[in-house]
């Protein structure tokens, strides 16, 4: 049985991937920073408590596994620091603990970028333009997917970019979701700007396949549902799948940077990581929208769920677990 050790795997996309390497027969380990996380593990998963700084602790389990999946990372922090410390510095140390403690026959590093690392664009960008992020959580994820790069030539490689992901288990998009269940529907900025998105089991296929398939090593892709959404449409769908009468409201894009005053101002006095910051307000009302043919073609990724569909189970998980 093929071995696979998991970072993030407590996580949003982390626990999606990790329940799919094990539904494909792997033996999933997962790498959790301490013992209090271990029960957050989708059932069936090994834990092993360790640091990402730390690899030579777990150099005995390097030396075993076939495949090492990076997919933790840092998207809030209190100071920006941290994210370079986590997402590029944190990638780096991995990196080097694979080359020097994986054994002869390691098949692959699969590391998990964003697409927030990339630049804004209305058009579909593919993977050879240039980057150019606009938050130090991008800047670090892409110096992470540089790091990833470097070691090409020393170990198997290989890199999705993720664009915006909703699903089950996700407390981001799920804000909007819980509005439009109390009957609020907002819209902020222009509606109509073009995003990509992807449902998170989708996601998880495409890790996998970049993982596993031969023709992913040294190689980088974009991985998204196939077609651009605009937020108009995206609210569309969650009205949808959620029953009631809903006020739509429109709201100019200043709004949110008054809501990330407040928010960096309290999270400041609370001392806790902001959810809005002000170049996060910018990456928010921008346009990002990628083209994923590379992964299609190159390892015959197909996503299996359009916006209706994955809002749909979305929202039935969240209802089903009483989040909304």
């Amino acid at each position: 049985m093929a071995k696979v050790l998991i970072t993030g795997a407590t996580g949003f996309v982390g626990s999606h991937a990790a329940e799919l390497f094990r539904d494909e027969g792997f033996e999933v380990i997962a790498l959790v920073r301490n013992q209090s996380r271990v029960k957050a593990l989708p059932v069936g998963v090994k834990p092993l408590v360790g640091s990402l700084f730390e690899p030579e602790k777990y150099a005995e389990t390097l030396a075993e596994i076939d495949y090492l999946v990076h997919i933790a990372g840092l998207t809030k922090a209190r100071h920006k620091e941290d994210f370079y410390r986590v997402n590029a510095e944190g990638t780096k140390s991995l990196l080097e603990g694979a080359l020097r403690y994986c054994g002869e026959n390691f098949v692959r590093f699969f590391y998990l970028g964003s697409q927030a690392g990339t630049r804004p664009s209305r058009e579909p960008i593919d993977e050879t333009v240039p980057p150019a992020p606009l938050t130090d959580y991008g800047i670090s994820k892409m110096l992470g997917e540089k790091y990833a790069r470097q070691y090409m030539d020393r170990l198997p490689v290989s890199v999705v970019r993720a664009p915006a992901v909703y699903g089950p288990r996700d407390k981001d998009i799920y804000f909007y979701f819980r509005l439009a269940a109390k009957g609020f529907l907002p819209l902020v900025g222009n509606p109509d700007r073009r995003v990509s998105l992807i449902y998170v089991k989708d996601l998880a296929r495409a890790i996998f396949l970049a993982t596993t398939h031969p023709a992913a090593v040294g190689e980088i892709f974009f991985a998204t549902d196939g077609k651009p959404h605009t937020w108009r449409e995206v609210a569309d769908e969650i009205d949808r799948a959620i029953p009631g009468r809903k006020i739509r409201v429109r709201l100019p894009g200043w709004i949110m940077w008054v809501a990330a005053f407040f928010d960096v101002t309290t999270s400041f006095v609370l001392r806790k990581a902001p959810l809005l910051y002000f170049k996060r307000v910018r990456e928010l009302l921008g346009e990002w929208v990628a083209d994923s043919s590379k992964i299609e073609e190159k390892l015959g990724f197909a996503p299996q769920y359009d916006l209706a569909r994955g809002v749909s189970e979305t929202a039935e998980w969240y209802r089903q677990h009483g989040w909304i």
